[in-house]
């Protein structure tokens, strides 16, 4: 929609997050961000800023990660996806192209997010760059318990990297999270309103921990309420971490 002379668009990107620096651009490191950018530049004549719907640390991937720009000419949809997707490296495409309005926004007006965690218990060779090889007995039954242990609105400073910047404090509502196994390999479902900075991987490792009888606490609700990260357990590879949904309308999703 023009605004000013300027058209915002959306684009829907899936990457492989094992060489890229984080989703957000970070001088001298190479990014999604940066590298989506400079794929567009030949298509806008200009340099275009890309807005994430959330951020993803180094080596962490997303098979869904909504985003928006503006730029100052409109371009078909199509021509932004074709080009877009081929002037891009093979770790990153973009699945989709749509113009919206300019009251769009990529991060703020989403509603909630999705992330998926996946552990292998046995070495493997395909794959292993999408999951924890984890080579200990873990009872997904009591992970279940300690995930169910999470839902509801909490404060997350216990499982978050403490910013003294972070605007929205560590306020979290967990809609749902939950543990299932598909053979060998355990998965961990987690959807929220938001997320703070390494608040998956502190959770997952924690949770691990506790059913490795690694840590003298046996309850994630304790480690919540102390809002201390000091308490929170080992901090699990971001190899096993996917942001896999984006929703744009209240939960539940439908």
């Amino acid at each position: 929609m023009r605004n000013a002379e300027r058209f915002r668009y959306r684009l829907d990107l899936q990457y492989d997050g094992t060489a890229f620096s984080g989703m957000q651009y970070q001088p001298g490191r190479r990014t999604v961000q940066e590298c989506v950018e400079e794929a567009l530049l030949p298509l806008f004549g200009q340099s275009v800023r890309l807005v994430p719907s959330s951020r993803t640390d180094a080596g962490v991937h997303a098979d869904l990660q909504v985003t928006h720009f503006d730029a100052p000419v409109r371009r078909p949809v199509v021509s932004i996806l074709r080009a877009g997707n081929s002037a891009l490296p093979p770790d990153v495409r973009i699945l989709s192209a749509e113009e919206k309005t300019v009251d769009f926004h990529a991060r703020f007006s989403a509603r909630w997010r999705g992330y998926q965690y996946r552990i292998s218990l046995e070495p493997v060779a395909i794959g292993r760059q999408y999951l924890w090889q984890f080579l200990q007995k873990l009872d997904v039954n009591l992970l279940s318990s300690l995930a169910e242990q999470i839902v509801g609105t909490h404060c997350f400073k216990a499982f978050a990297h403490e910013n003294p910047l972070e605007k929205h404090g560590y306020e979290c509502s967990v809609y749902e999270s939950k543990w299932y196994a598909n053979g060998r390999i355990l998965n961990y479902e987690i959807h929220a309103s938001r997320f703070v900075h390494g608040m998956v991987r502190m959770l997952v490792g924690t949770m691990v921990d506790i059913a490795c009888s690694r840590r003298g606490k046996t309850s994630i609700t304790d480690v919540l309420l102390s809002k201390d990260n000091t308490n929170a357990g080992t901090k699990a590879p971001a190899c096993g971490l996917t942001l896999n949904a984006i929703g744009y309308s209240e939960w539940p999703a439908v």
